[in-house]
């Protein structure tokens, strides 16, 4: 695995040890130049991980990114390809989609302009079960009192809200990134996604394969002709990647009647692979000029649909 990604006139930023952390550290013409500690991650790590460090109050990305797929270090997404860069702000709107909950406060700073921190000590880190059932306390304190009853009591169950409703749910991150009217950190299970963001028109016409998964699959035929929605393929509560035949099965529960699609599975043809295949992102890409240039972040679309057959099959 590389630790260093270079950029032009003598440029480099490497990894390095920095007491219990790593330190993602500039050098220039052989010189250290700067260096901040990796102090939280943002991603699961299936696609990829890109990384924070904070300084006053305030969290700023990390000049590189490791892509999982590529096994290799790069500069972070849209970031300049001629040097690295240390000051892009993670500001609040980026917490919404990759934790669960964070206290965000806008100060007015000198020349009437607003600051905006966030509270370290608030972050509630990853994706937990409210942010999907809704809030918890007095599920927490039911259970407490009456232990011997083993179904959910003050919970929503995902089941139990209407197609919409679920797919609103789903769609508070992965429906791309819209014009924001309040924190989607008050959303609860049964709200409606207009409440909390606006759709620039025609922003749904060619969605991107990164965070737009819900209008995709809006597109599809599987979801137009019949009441599919996200959890009809994805079980939430376990890791689902690499596990070709579970998705084969989901696929087969409303395809048994297609020739097509029981030859392939009896082959042990891949449905997924085929009907939706992996697209590069039209919002994220990463360019290195040094070493590669444009190196594309592939993403599997959810418009499931029949595709050109890749070339060479």
């Amino acid at each position: 695995m590389n630790d260093t990604v270079r950029f032009p006139g003598g440029q480099l930023v490497v990894l390095e040890a920095a007491g219990k952390k790593i330190a993602q550290t500039y050098m220039l013409n052989g010189e250290w130049a700067a260096s901040r500690q990796m102090d939280l991650a943002f991603g699961s790590g299936e696609k990829a991980w890109t990384f924070g460090y904070w300084k006053d109050e305030q969290l700023y990305q990390l000049p590189l990114t490791y892509l999982s797929e590529l096994k290799r270090w790069t500069n972070s997404p849209g970031f300049p390809a001629d040097h690295p860069n240390y000051g892009r702000l993670i500001v609040g709107r980026c917490m919404e989609c990759h934790s669960s909950y964070a206290t965000v406060q806008n100060s007015l700073e000198q020349g009437m302009n607003y600051t905006e921190k966030i509270a370290a000590s608030s972050i509630i880190y990853g994706i937990d079960c409210e942010r999907c059932h809704g809030p918890a306390a007095q599920h927490v304190a039911f259970h407490k009192d009456n232990p011997g009853v083993k179904s959910a009591r003050f919970m929503t169950a995902i089941g139990s809200l209407s197609r919409q409703q679920q797919l609103d749910l789903c769609g508070t991150c992965h429906s791309g990134d819209p014009v924001t009217l309040k924190s989607i950190f008050a959303f609860v299970p049964g709200d409606s996604l207009s409440n909390y963001y606006m759709y620039y028109p025609g922003a749904a016409a060619n969605p991107d394969a990164h965070g737009m998964q819900m209008q995709s699959l809006m597109q599809s035929q599987c979801f137009l002709q019949s009441d599919l929605t996200c959890t009809s393929c994805h079980d939430t509560h376990i890791k689902e990647s690499n596990k070709r035949e579970v998705f084969v099965q989901r696929c087969m529960s409303c395809h048994l009647k297609s020739d097509h699609a029981v030859t392939m599975a009896g082959a042990k043809n891949d449905c997924i692979n085929c009907h939706m295949p992996l697209e590069a992102s039209k919002s994220l890409d990463f360019n290195n000029s040094a070493e590669h240039s444009g190196v594309s972040y592939r993403l599997r679309t959810h418009r499931i649909a029949i595709y050109p057959a890749p070339e060479g099959k």
